[in-house]
C-alpha cells in the first residue's frame, strides 16, 4: 500500500483508532476501588445535597457548587466514574471541533486531538479521576469554540456562560476567561484583523454571560441563609490556600513571593505578544495568551497535584498543530513542552506510574490476578476502608450520622452516611481551624459511632478527651478503630 492510500485510510479511520485507545486507557477507572480522597469528598457532599443539607452552611468544602451538584445527581461512585468516562469523549469531540476553527489542514487538526486525547486520559495527569479539572475542560473548550466562531451576539453571551460554568467547577478556570477577555484587544489591534471588532462590541454580553450563572448561585445561597458561608468557602478561602503550601516564603501584599514573580512573568509575556502582535500569526497569539494564563492558573497554589496541569493540556496540544505549518512558529510547541516539564519537576508534582497501573488492571481483567491483589495496588488501606464502610452500613440506620477522624472521606460515601459537623476530613478541620466547631457538633449530637484512623497525623487533643469519656473501642479493621457511644 503506497503512502497516499495509507494516509487516506488513516484519515478515514483515525477517530476509531483514537477512540479505541482512549477507551482502553479509561476503562480501568470504571473498575478500580473508590479510595481517592477528593472523590470521596465530592460524593459525600453530593449525598448531603440529596438528603436536604445546604452546601457550605451544613457541610463544607472549598470549591464552587457544580462538582457537588453533579455528584448529587449521579448518586454513587460507579455512576460518577461512568459520567466522567462519557464526559471525556464529549470533551475530546469539542476539542476536535475547535481544531477545525484553528487549523485548515487535516493533519494539523488530527495531531493535536490525538495528543489531547492521550494526555487527558493517562494516569500521569490523573485523567482517570473525577476531579474538577477533568470536568471543567468541556465548558472551557466549548467557550473558546463559541468565542472564536462568534458571528452573532448570542455566541459571545453563551461563551461567557460556558466559562462561568467552568469556573463554577473550579475557580482557576476563570483565568481562561481572562485570556479570552484580552484576546479581542490584541487581535483587534493587529494588522488585517479588524473583523474582531465584533468581539469588542459584544464585550458586555461576554461579561454578562460570565457573571449571570455566578450571580444566580449568589441569589440561591442567599435565599438559603448560606451566602456568607458560600462566599467564604468557594472564593475567599482560596486566597490563603494559595500560600498554604509555601508558608516559609516571603510575601508581597499577603501573596507568596514566587506567585508574584510568576504574575510578573505572565505580564511580561502579554506585553511581548502585544508588541509583536503584527509579526506573529493569529493562532500563535491565541495559543501564547491561552497557555500563559492556564499555566499560571495551574501553578497558583504551588501544590504538586498532577490533575492541576490538566488545565494546560488544551493549549499545549493545539500548539503541536503548528508543526505542520511552514513557519518559524514551529518552536512554540517545544517552548510550551519545556515550560510544562520544568514546572512538573521544579514544583515536584507527584508522579503516578502508567505501566504498573494499566498492567495491574489488565492482569485482573484477564484473570491473571485476584481481586484482593488488584485492590492492594491502590494501597494497604483499601480492603479495610471497604470493610469499615460495610460495617457502618450494617450497624447504623440511613439517617444516622457518623464521624471519621482521618483522611478517608470515601467511607462516608460508601457507607451512605453523613458526617457529624460540617467537615469530611481531618485536614479540613486543621486547615480551616474547625476544631471547636467540630467538638461543639459532636457534643450537641454525639454519633453512635466514631472511626479513628490510627495513622492520622493531625493532632486533636479535645477530640481524644471527648472520645475517652464517652466511647468504647468495639472493633478494628487494620488502622480504622471503630468506637461506640457508651450507653
Amino acid at each position: 500500500m503506497d503512502g497516499k492510500k495509507l494516509k487516506k485510510l488513516f484519515y478515514r479511520w483515525w477517530w476509531v483508532v483514537m477512540g479505541g485507545i482512549v477507551f482502553l486507557l479509561r476503562l480501568p477507572s470504571l473498575f478500580e476501588p473508590f479510595t481517592y480522597g477528593d472523590e470521596g469528598i465530592y460524593l459525600t457532599l453530593g449525598q448531603a445535597v440529596r438528603k436536604g443539607l445546604v452546601l457550605y452552611k451544613d457541610i463544607h468544602d472549598n470549591k464552587p457548587p457544580l462538582l457537588y451538584l453533579l455528584a448529587a445527581l449521579v448518586g454513587n461512585f460507579s455512576y460518577y466514574r461512568a459520567i466522567l468516562f462519557l464526559w471525556s469523549f464529549a470533551t475530546i469531540y469539542l476539542f476536535y471541533k475547535l481544531s477545525l476553527i484553528l487549523f485548515k489542514n487535516k493533519t494539523a487538526q488530527i495531531i493535536p486531538t490525538f495528543i489531547f486525547a492521550i494526555l487527558t486520559s493517562i494516569h500521569t495527569f490523573e485523567g482517570n479521576v473525577g476531579n474538577a479539572e477533568n470536568f471543567m475542560l468541556l465548558p472551557t473548550i466549548s467557550g473558546f469554540y463559541l468565542f472564536l466562531k462568534a458571528k452573532k451576539w448570542q455566541h459571545c453571551f453563551f461563551a461567557g456562560i460556558l466559562f462561568s460554568l467552568a469556573t463554577l467547577f473550579k475557580v482557576p478556570a476563570a483565568f481562561d476567561f481572562v485570556a479570552v477577555l484580552l484576546l479581542p484587544l490584541i487581535l483587534f489591534l493587529s494588522k488585517k484583523q479588524k473583523k474582531y471588532s465584533l468581539l469588542i462590541i459584544h464585550y458586555p454580553l461576554l461579561l454578562l454571560g460570565f457573571l449571570l450563572p455566578i450571580l444566580i448561585t449568589f441569589v440561591y445561597y442567599a435565599s438559603k441563609n448560606a451566602f456568607s458561608y458560600y462566599l467564604s468557602a468557594a472564593f475567599f478561602q482560596n486566597l490563603p490556600y494559595l500560600a498554604s503550601w509555601t508558608p516559609d516564603k516571603p510575601k508581597i501584599v499577603n501573596f507568596p513571593f514566587p506567585l508574584v514573580i510568576r504574575a510578573v512573568l505572565l505580564g511580561g509575556i502579554l506585553v511581548l505578544v502585544f508588541l509583536y502582535r503584527k509579526k506573529i500569526s493569529l493562532l500563535a497569539k491565541i495559543l501564547l495568551v491561552w497557555f500563559s494564563f492556564s499555566l499560571f492558573a495551574a501553578l497558583l497554589s504551588s501544590r504538586p497535584y498532577p490533575h492541576y496541569l490538566l488545565q494546560v493540556i488544551p493549549s499545549l496540544s493545539f500548539s503541536f498543530g503548528l508543526l505542520t505549518e511552514k513557519t518559524k512558529e514551529k518552536i512554540i510547541p517545544l517552548v510550551f513542552s519545556l515550560c510544562l516539564a520544568f514546572s512538573f519537576f521544579y514544583f515536584k508534582f507527584w508522579h503516578y506510574p502508567n505501566i504498573s497501573y494499566y498492567l495491574n488492571f489488565y492482569q485482573f481483567a484477564l484473570g491473571q490476578k485476584s481481586k484482593e491483589k488488584y485492590f492492594n495496588y491502590f494501597g494497604g488501606k483499601t480492603k479495610s476502608l471497604y470493610q469499615t464502610a460495610q460495617y457502618l452500613k450494617l450497624h447504623t440506620s440511613p439517617q444516622e450520622k457518623i464521624f471519621i477522624w482521618g483522611t478517608e472521606p470515601s467511607i462516608y460515601a460508601l457507607a451512605d452516611r453523613l458526617p457529624t459537623g460540617r467537615y469530611t476530613t481531618a485536614y479540613h478541620i486543621a486547615d480551616f481551624n474547625g476544631y471547636q466547631e467540630t467538638i461543639d457538633a459532636l457534643t450537641k449530637n454525639p454519633p453512635r459511632y466514631i472511626i479513628v484512623d490510627a495513622k492520622e497525623a493531625q493532632s486533636f487533643p479535645a477530640l481524644f478527651h471527648f472520645v475517652h469519656e464517652k466511647y468504647l473501642s468495639t472493633f478494628s479493621f487494620e488502622d480504622f478503630n471503630i468506637l461506640k457511644l457508651k450507653k
